[in-house]
């Protein structure tokens, strides 16, 4: 018997699934490769964010506050995080996705004759600040806070990382080891040498957060006069293990 030219309907149906099958193969692998490139960002801005905070620290003595004030989270537009506070120091900065500005200084007078300066971070540290490109939600994407004197900060990618599950031995991790060396600044009965338990802000932190944000941070608690404070641990434990 003469066999007609073309494929059987048999035939169709294999490459079809052998087309689809590879298709998926590529499309998980441009997926995994994108959520790495993500994460590779991710990790190269909280490097170069790090870097202008520390060259603002040493021009200024003290690290930039967050648009939302101190101890409280201050992130990027489109998020729970957006600079929100109501009063003349911050308002001028809400909508404008800087959510690190600087500080203000009641000691110096201004070109204009006023006498609290507010000394800004961009763009003479960077030209401007970076976002998240793929956020998970209101409470998500990059935040930063600091203490009240501007001795101790933390900046985080929250709940945004991808391409992995971030253990405590990650240089981005999110917190680090009290006692118990669990990594997730636990609730212990002493650490460091300061008797009873860590501040609320060290309780057992959301271990579906600690594996999806990295962060870094820096500095030493001090008062305004360059003196160690009292229980120095605990209050540099409030801002590194902020959840």
């Amino acid at each position: 018997m003469k066999r007609t030219n073309g494929f059987t309907l048999i035939e169709l149906i294999v490459v079809i699934a052998v087309i689809s099958i590879l298709s998926s193969i590529v499309f998980f692998n441009i997926g995994q490769a994108s959520k790495k490139s993500r994460d590779g960002d991710r990790q190269g801005d909280l490097r170069t964010l790090q870097a202008a905070i520390e060259l603002y620290k040493q021009k200024y003595g003290r690290y930039p506050d967050g648009c939302n004030g101190p101890s409280n989270w201050s992130g990027q537009v489109g998020t729970s995080y957006a600079c929100n506070r109501n009063n003349t120091i911050y308002t001028q900065f809400i909508g404008t996705g800087q959510y690190i500005f600087g500080h203000q200084d009641t000691n110096d007078w201004d070109r204009d004759g006023n006498s609290t300066e507010i000394f800004s971070f961009t763009p003479e540290f960077i030209p401007a600040l970076p976002t998240d490109k793929k956020l998970n939600g209101d409470t998500s994407g990059y935040v930063y806070t600091t203490d009240q004197d501007g001795t101790v900060y933390k900046l985080m990618a929250k709940r945004t990382v991808e391409s992995e599950a971030v253990t405590i031995a990650h240089p981005f991790k999110s917190c680090d080891v009290t006692d118990s060396s669990t990594g997730i600044c636990d609730n212990t009965s002493s650490f460091n040498g300061w008797g009873g338990n860590p501040p609320n802000e060290c309780q057992p932190t959301n271990v579906a957060q600690f594996q999806k944000s990295y962060a870094v941070w820096g500095g030493f608690p001090k008062e305004p006069n360059g003196n160690i404070p009292q229980h120095a641990e605990e209050k540099l434990e409030n801002i590194v293990c902020k959840p």
